[in-house]
């Protein structure tokens, strides 16, 4: 996979693209405790772990749209622990949705769900996650997923990294002109970490952790990944309704 540095694409590119995630990951991250987020879910390819999810019943995961398009006929959903080489256990996809009206990943709606071929069997490893939103602006929140360590390697461990939840407006305000064509509306939420900590396009479909209940599933950072700007999520509170009428 490539290192974080070699995508450092222009902007344009980066909102514009409806392409598949590129391979970059959590930066700055600490490796999770075994149980510490048994709600997470991996995406994986026969040859590569693509995107994150987020376990909401015995049979569905929540994830980015964006996800959806590099799911094929042999990904996998891996869950029940934070390593990519031992433990777990592995399901078939039965099914994917994309929200109806997601184009791309600036204009909102990037919000997907995946059906497992068969049940999750819960126990401690295995739960599923309970909503909510962030407990105020600058709430301590945590960005989950499988990350690049300080060496630039790849880490087949589940990172995390403590973030602060932004409101939309200071979201809008630091990201600047950098912002582009993305929308930040009330179905977005923007967390911050400091300069060289937060998500990655490899990322998309993770949790953003806040006082143990998922506000936000990643959706993209602003600008390159690890560059000291805001890094967006879509809300899953704004999506409940969707979410319930789709996975049952």
């Amino acid at each position: 996979m490539k290192p974080p540095f070699l995508i450092l694409v222009s902007v344009t590119l980066l909102h514009t693209t409806t392409a598949s995630p590129t391979n970059g990951r959590i930066f700055g991250g600490t490796a999770a405790a075994d149980g510490q987020f048994p709600f997470i879910a991996s995406l994986n390819n026969p040859d590569h772990q693509f995107c994150a999810g987020v376990i909401i019943n015995t049979n569905w995961v929540l994830t980015s749209a964006e996800c959806i398009f590099e799911v094929t006929n042999t990904s996998t959903v891996l869950v029940g622990t934070n390593s990519q080489t031992s433990g777990g256990t592995t399901y078939n996809i039965a099914a994917t949705v994309q929200h109806e009206n997601f184009i791309t990943i600036t204009e909102g709606d990037d919000i997907g769900l995946i059906q497992i071929d068969g049940q999750f069997e819960m126990g401690d490893a295995v739960q599923v996650a309970e909503f909510g939103d962030p407990d105020g602006v600058n709430a301590t929140c945590m960005a989950v997923g499988w990350g690049w360590l300080p060496d630039w390697n790849y880490s087949a461990e589940l990172q995390f990294v403590e973030v602060a939840a932004l409101s939309n407006a200071d979201c809008v305000t630091i990201s600047g002109v950098h912002l582009g064509s993305i929308k930040v509306g009330d179905g977005q939420v923007c967390s911050l970490g400091a300069e060289g900590e937060g998500v990655c396009f490899g990322d998309l479909g993770g949790p953003l952790v806040c006082g143990g209940k998922v506000a936000g599933v990643a959706s993209y950072p602003i600008m390159a990944c690890g560059m000291g700007f805001p890094d967006l999520y879509t809300r899953v509170s704004a999506y409940l309704d969707w979410i319930n009428s789709h996975a049952v």
